[in-house]
């Protein structure tokens, strides 16, 4: 087969891009300095694939494989342009994803895929989302805001904690972890096809 390759920077200490090939029977990484590494297909234990927005990158999508032996390996659709400023591959990042899933399929049918935050750290950022939600529930309630002078006060703060509560909600339906088969990941697990964000800058 002929191999499909993505190339991004991690970080500002990487000297260039690293590249990463879904070859045959295994993923190969080629560092800048040109030092490989593989990881062959038949040794993948599980994948991971989740919506991780970070600080500049709120299109940020995440591949994780984890091999029987050794660390994760993530790979994620954001390129370190410069310090601050990023951009996004997710074209490229999507047809590497979908072709290391397609060998991974063929050659450890036993692995398993994972959808959304790994168990712990959906545990983590819950309990930070409901003590958030809470803390800004009592704020509009218990504190004075420009809408208690107006007559229709009680109601707008109900409205506005049943949005917080809603968008709560909906974070926690999208990140709750979930095993899927390989032939179901779901769309929502790859970066949108219109991906307009071809550089993000620091502000």
């Amino acid at each position: 087969m002929q191999p499909i390759v993505y190339r991004k920077r991690r970080n500002p200490m990487a000297r260039g891009e690293r590249e990463w090939r879904v070859e045959e029977e295994a993923l190969v990484s080629v560092g800048a300095d040109g030092r490989q590494r593989a990881v062959a297909w038949r040794d993948v234990i599980g994948v991971r694939l989740c919506h991780e927005p970070a600080r500049r990158r709120p299109w940020r999508f995440a591949f994780e494989i984890q091999p029987r032996a050794g660390r994760a390996i993530e790979i994620d659709n954001a390129h370190l342009v410069a310090l601050g400023a990023f951009e996004d591959r997710s074209a490229s990042y999507t047809l590497f994803v979908r072709a290391a899933l397609e060998r991974i399929a063929a050659c450890s049918p036993k692995a398993r895929a994972l959808i959304g935050e790994t168990p712990r750290r959906y545990f983590v950022l819950l309990l930070a989302s409901l003590l958030g939600l809470c803390a800004a529930a009592v704020a509009i309630t218990v504190f004075p805001t420009p809408l208690d002078d107006l007559p229709f006060a009680t109601p707008a703060k109900l409205a506005i904690i049943l949005v917080l509560a809603g968008v709560f909600w909906r974070w926690v339906i999208g990140a709750l972890p979930r095993g899927v088969a390989f032939d179901a990941i779901p769309a929502r697990a790859f970066p949108p096809d219109d991906h307009p964000h071809d550089l993000k800058e620091a502000a």
